[in-house]
């Protein structure tokens, strides 16, 4: 069994020490820490393999281009996606979010339609959709959440209705650890007839994640 000493001499950055300690990093949930095999892959892209992907027929293009969609690939079985192309990539899930509640907002939505987040949200799963409540008057609701950090689930099937056309929620909050039952609030919402969008950043690091088990329509 993997020790943590073995974990962290993956990290370099942890061989740095404060007041005379080793590095204790706790802010992973927020930005995590790249190890020797992340920095090293990267440091060979950049020396050995960069060029465009899908815009040369070159070999350097070529080599490129086939480690991209080989990654596409390993994303897809990694969740148990459907089919390749499924896989988006984009610089975070900020943008990921932003992308989804555009294309979204300016296609399906309209004024009155409902939008419904939860409580322990991050700030990248509520501004967006705020952005459209502005810009298009589309109407927000929250599902509260108990004293001990789980979800109303009570609550989330009153506020289900045919007005609400996307469920938009965490897996698992960063802030409170909480991991919500997303097959069942995915099945509650499509039988409401509306979309499910899943934040996954917390959960795909820590958890088996399979999406089509899930049956979200977003992660």
């Amino acid at each position: 069994m993997t020790n943590i000493s073995d974990i962290r001499a993956d990290f370099p950055i942890l061989k740095r020490t404060f007041h005379g300690h080793s590095l204790a990093y706790l802010d992973t949930a927020n930005s995590a820490q790249k190890p020797q095999q992340v920095i090293d892959k990267i440091k060979d892209c950049y020396t050995n393999s960069y060029a465009n992907i899908h815009r040369g027929v070159y070999t350097l293009s070529n080599e490129a281009t086939e480690s991209y969609e080989n990654v596409r690939l390993k994303v897809q079985s990694f969740i148990n996606a459907p089919d390749p192309n499924s896989i988006i990539f984009t610089k975070g899930a900020t943008e990921s979010i932003n992308l989804l509640a555009s294309s979204l907002g300016y296609s399906l939505f309209s004024a009155g339609d409902e939008i419904i987040l939860s409580e322990m949200e991050h700030h990248s799963n509520i501004v967006p959709w705020q952005m459209l409540e502005t810009r298009i008057g589309v109407k927000i609701k929250v599902i509260p959440i108990f004293d001990n950090g789980s979800l109303d689930l009570e609550a989330y099937e009153y506020l289900l209705n045919e007005k609400v056309k996307l469920v938009a929620v965490t897996h698992m909050s960063n802030v409170l650890g909480t991991i919500n039952p997303i097959k069942e609030m995915a099945a509650m919402a499509h039988n409401a007839g509306a979309l499910f969008f899943v934040d996954g950043c917390q959960a795909v690091a820590h958890m088996p994640v399979d999406v089509q088990d899930l049956d979200c329509d977003f992660y």
